[in-house]
């Protein structure tokens, strides 16, 4: 069956953005890893460079999905400018902020889909529903625990961070 047969211009417009929205979230991690790396905190920079990696991955998800429906993949730039950040603090904020707004996004194309009744996206998405709900996890208990050690524990968070990224490799 042809992809255009079984998803709605406004379901495949909204999938085809969100692959810029996951390449563009890999931009974002990048900045984070750069601000941790220029700080020698490698275990932080180390972290956020698997998460570059994995928004790469899930741009790719994207485009298979749409390639498997055979649907075109309309690419498009990528509006990133690299941010000064002031604190590792606001790194982390800005993180669980873009992961909650990317969450946002994942559902909206979700509620759609609902709508048209296009239950392959519906199937395909609720992976990143579920991912989603794991990433805003994450970014809140590393909020969560920089706020109980501050700056004046960061060495040791950042020691807990290499070690937490060396088990997931």
């Amino acid at each position: 069956m042809k992809g255009d047969q079984i998803m709605q211009a406004d379901v495949y417009q909204l999938l085809n953005s969100q692959i810029n929205k996951e390449f563009q979230s890999a931009y974002i991690y990048l900045d984070f890893y750069n601000f941790f790396e220029e700080r020698s905190l490698h275990g932080f920079s180390s972290w956020y460079k698997d998460q570059a990696n994995e928004e790469i991955g899930h741009g790719w998800k994207f485009i298979n999905f749409l390639h498997d429906l055979a649907r075109p993949v309309t690419l498009t730039p990528i509006e990133h400018t690299s941010q000064k950040y002031a604190s590792a603090k606001e790194v982390m904020e800005k993180g669980l902020g873009h992961e909650q707004y990317i969450s946002q996004c994942i559902r909206k194309i979700y509620q759609l889909a609902e709508k048209e009744h296009d239950y392959e996206t519906q199937s395909f998405l609720k992976y990143f529903i579920d991912e989603q709900v794991e990433e805003e996890v994450n970014a809140r208990e590393l909020l969560a625990k920089y706020k109980l050690v501050n700056e004046k524990g960061i060495l040791s968070l950042d020691s807990l961070m290499a070690q937490s990224t060396a088990h997931e490799a």
